[in-house]
């Protein structure tokens, strides 16, 4: 099982959003050094563009809050795994916005979905709504 939430380094104090397996914690999102993939993780090439273009943001000095290292990552899944413009083919529900009925749809990482008009079916809107993970386990 994999945990994933923000840790406080015991050496500096500082926190990192981080992936725990068996008892050992690594940093993930942008909370670690930058790595290009390699052939053995069969990534598409339009995937390693996105990776590569934020490879800026990637960074090893931790920050002062739990707040902070969480926001970190939720930057990065927005950055990575945000789909906009999805349609709902047999319904409609209100914006979680405006209020106006849509079947459109923006998802977060197979998990968030938030139904958004065309207006409103973007990267501001859904960062308004998708609060920074505190904690989440995947298998």
């Amino acid at each position: 099982m994999n945990y994933y939430e923000s840790r406080q380094r015991q050496s500096d104090g500082r926190w990192d959003f981080t992936r725990m397996n068996d008892g050992v914690a690594h940093g993930v999102g942008y909370c670690c050094e930058f790595r290009e993939f390699g052939p053995e993780m069969h990534v598409s090439e339009s995937d390693q563009e996105k990776h590569r273009a934020t490879a800026h943001k990637h960074h090893t000095d931790g920050h002062e809050t739990e707040e902070e290292a969480c926001e970190c990552y939720k930057q990065y899944v927005l950055d990575h795994r945000l789909s906009l413009g999805r349609t709902m083919s047999n319904q409609k529900q209100k914006c979680r916005i405006c209020g106006e009925w849509t079947q459109h749809f923006a998802e977060v990482y197979l998990a968030d979905i938030f139904a958004l008009c065309t207006e409103h079916n973007n990267r501001e809107s859904v960062e308004s709504l998708y609060k920074a993970p505190k904690m989440c386990c995947t298998s």
